[in-house]
């Protein structure tokens, strides 16, 4: 374990030459951290080690954004309290603070998890999201949170266990949320349009149970697993439209858009008086020659199973089998009107037939 203590006297040690000191260490393949910070700006990522070893740190005192860009592989614990966004846009790490965080705990989290195990401030878990390409994030607070919590969220989990006593969840939570779940226990407060809250079914539960004995050990409060296990003392908050943490039904996402145009949107569209505004709503996600990255058949990397496990998976419905009858090779082609890049397909192949190759500008893959 490599040692470092921030303060030699009456010196501070400056962040750039604590994390330069931490990125030879893992360079030269140390793997375990003990830093007693003095308020150093992000420690613990991005960082790997070169042999896929697990980076351990144990820190102490930390400044803004510990954890920032945390990679999978990488693992903290910070005794005490953390100030600002603890996780901000984690990509896989595992976060625990022992003690309370500041505003914008999990600030664009994609990937990882992380736990607090006291309160959490202003917009904790806005603009959380999912990339498809890892398991959704995870943020469990044990305490309470601030306002404008989970403001913009677009996917992944949220737990607020509200043990410290008052409103689990402060002024305007969700405003803006698109996507994802939040669960709370105990009373919710006025939501914003465009979310509701609902009691959880057996799914709900059952996720839940799985994470909260691993939760409060991580955060060294198993004794309280009895109390927070009465599962109706909880409810979850989500999208209209949305039951659980999938997306909103294209139905509903339409609906409102449609609503939203019809009583809120200028009349003539915001530049009407020097621009028409034909009323057309730009997709979100770009599929055909607007897509950054295609999914390609590869004929030559081996055979088929048949297994369907692309077809089931893909989002858009956009693969189209081919052959795999009477002997016939069974292959597959890409609806790229419905295709949107996202790359599932490839991820879930066991065969490893798939290959995400870049769309070429200004022409079709």
């Amino acid at each position: 374990m490599l040692f470092i203590s921030t303060v030699k006297g009456h010196d501070r040690m400056s962040t750039r030459e604590l994390l330069l000191r931490i990125k030879s260490a893992v360079e030269a393949g140390e793997t375990d951290f003990r830093i007693e910070a003095s308020g150093q700006h992000d420690i613990g990522g991005p960082l790997w080690n070169a042999e896929g070893r697990t980076l351990h740190f144990e820190v102490s005192n930390p400044g803004q954004r510990v954890g920032s860009m945390a990679l999978p592989g990488t693992e903290i614990t910070v005794r005490g309290p953390a100030p600002a966004d603890v996780g901000w846009l984690n990509s896989g790490g595992r976060i625990t603070v022992l003690g309370d965080t500041g505003d914008t705990t999990g600030h664009c989290a994609a990937a990882g998890v992380i736990h607090v195990a006291g309160r959490a401030g202003t917009r904790t878990g806005s603009l959380m999201k999912h990339d498809p390409q890892h398991e959704p994030p995870e943020l469990w607070v044990l305490g309470t949170v601030s306002s404008f919590a989970f403001e913009f969220m677009g996917g992944g989990r949220a737990v607020v266990c509200g043990v410290d006593g008052g409103a689990p969840l402060g002024e305007r939570p969700c405003v803006g949320m698109v996507g994802g779940v939040v669960y709370v226990r105990g009373a919710v407060p006025e939501l914003p349009g465009g979310v509701r809250s609902l009691p959880l079914d057996a799914a709900d539960t059952a996720w839940l149970a799985s994470g909260m004995a691993r939760f409060l050990a991580a955060v060294e409060r198993p004794e309280l697993l009895e109390a927070l296990s009465r599962w109706q003392d909880w409810q979850k908050i989500v999208p209209e439209g949305q039951a659980g943490a999938g997306a909103c039904a294209p139905a509903d996402r339409d609906a409102a858009m449609r609503r939203f145009r019809a009583h809120a949107w200028p009349e003539g569209g915001l530049f009407g008086d020097v621009l028409p505004d034909s009323g057309r709503v730009t997709d979100l996600v770009a599929t055909g020659d607007g897509r950054l990255r295609a999914p390609l058949w590869d004929t030559g990397a081996g055979a088929c199973r048949e297994c369907l496990a692309c077809v089931r998976a893909c989002p858009q419905a956009a693969l189209r089998r081919r052959g795999g009858a009477g002997g016939e090779p069974c292959t597959f082609s890409v609806d790229v009107a419905r295709c949107i890049g996202c790359g599932i397909c490839v991820a879930v192949c066991p065969q490893g037939l798939w290959r995400l190759v870049p769309v070429p500008e200004g022409g079709p893959l």
